[in-house]
């Protein structure tokens, strides 16, 4: 049972950004159970920016509700100086949850599956990394082509897991 989360960062130093945002949630969720690679794409909304770096991490199913994670995933974002001022607009970091094991959640302010899963490249290629997607695999229906693409730009390790 997983929790699978989409990190993305285009403002300031993007991959300590991202390190940092995961030793955040470790202090939350424990671990990681595995890291992606961290992937480059331009942006999507059609908003002149940087280009961001993103990564999918997988952790075990917290003892906590999905709002409650949601809230604690936005806090981070909070701690970290995020500002939302436009929607797509530039950040120094996002946190998204993809998924909650296979709980499905409908709600105003939390979609689990995350809605644009299979449109985003920055989200699906660091996802196919991950067990969780390998354990799933059947399930997931995700193109092999995208409009904007992501492409590996390097791989971290953390305290021996990558």
């Amino acid at each position: 049972m997983s929790l699978v989360i989409a990190l993305g960062s285009n403002l300031g130093d993007k991959k300590e950004n991202l390190i940092k945002a995961i030793n955040l949630l470790s202090e939350i969720f424990d671990h990681p159970i595995a890291i992606s690679s961290i992937y480059s794409s331009a942006p999507v909304g059609g908003i002149s920016q940087p280009d961001f770096l993103n990564m999918a991490v997988e952790f075990n199913i917290p003892e906590l509700s999905p709002l409650e994670t949601l809230s604690k995933c936005l806090a981070i974002e909070e701690q970290m100086g995020r500002k939302r001022i436009q929607k797509w607009g530039p950040r120094n970091i996002d946190i998204d949850i993809l998924y909650f094991s296979s709980t499905k959640v409908d709600l105003p302010d939390l979609t689990i599956p995350h809605p644009f899963i299979s449109e985003r490249s920055f989200v699906v290629r660091p996802l196919m990394e991950l067990p969780y997607y390998t354990q799933q695999k059947a399930s997931f229906d995700f193109p092999n082509e995208f409009e904007i693409d992501a492409y590996v730009y390097d791989k971290i390790t953390l305290e021996g897991k990558n």
